[in-house]
């Protein structure tokens, strides 16, 4: 009787080991052939590291009689996301824990950069990044930050984003400016003084030196403003 019992375990062991290794393979078949090329096409220049996480879960679900189903919920994630795996025969439902990685290169400060310091590649180098430890936009090497100011202080070896940077003012407050007033094929010019910072792009209030009248113009350059009619 006790060699029965024993070989009775012994094989529902097995079954349940032999399951498991199904259920597994057919979820790493789906993450190489389904969710490794999406992500790649996603991020083309990215280390891509897809993990299953919490496999001893999958030992206590039953066999299944053909190709199970996986969905992967969360899409969107760069870091943690669920996979639904699911039967029809026999009829079974489960989620598992699943750990991504995507690595890029991106812009990091190469010494510590002071609120208000020009970013440049005097004080910038490449590294490596996870997405998901990043907050806002990376700066890579096709699109560098060069130029553009620190909006707040910026530790050495901390990857720089759109959250950390802001463009430099091209007009002080008080300086002299050349007023372009243009109306369809209308140009005239006249003199002006900042009433206030720009950067370009910027509405900012200027005053013509001749009528006092103020207006509004955009920056276009760190000594002329546009203004259309």
């Amino acid at each position: 009787m006790g060699r029965v019992k024993l070989l009775t375990i012994l094989l529902f062991f097995l079954s349940t080991w032999s399951s498991a290794s199904q259920i597994e393979t057919q979820i790493e078949q789906f993450i190489a052939q389904v969710e490794h090329k999406r992500l790649q096409n996603t991020y083309p220049d990215a280390r891509i590291h897809i993990q299953v996480q919490n496999k001893v879960a999958l030992n206590y679900l039953p066999e299944c009689s053909h190709d199970i189903h996986i969905e992967n919920q969360r899409p969107d994630a760069v870091n943690r996301t669920t996979y639904s795996i699911s039967c029809d025969t026999p009829t079974w439902k489960s989620y598992v824990p699943v750990e991504q990685n995507i690595l890029i290169e991106g812009i990091k400060a190469t010494s510590p950069i002071g609120r208000g310091d020009s970013i440049n590649e005097q004080n910038t180098g490449i590294g490596e990044v996870d997405l998901s430890s990043l907050r806002g936009h990376l700066y890579t090497s096709s699109n560098p930050p060069y130029g553009l100011i620190a909006s707040r202080n910026i530790r050495i070896n901390s990857f720089i984003t759109d959250h950390v940077t802001e463009r430099p003012n091209l007009v002080k407050k008080g300086s002299n400016v050349l007023i372009t007033a243009q109306s369809n094929s209308i140009v005239v010019k006249m003199n002006g003084v900042a009433l206030e910072d720009g950067v370009k792009g910027q509405q900012i209030r200027v005053k013509n030196t001749s009528s006092g009248r103020i207006i509004y113009g955009k920056v276009v350059s760190d000594a002329e403003v546009l203004v259309n009619y």
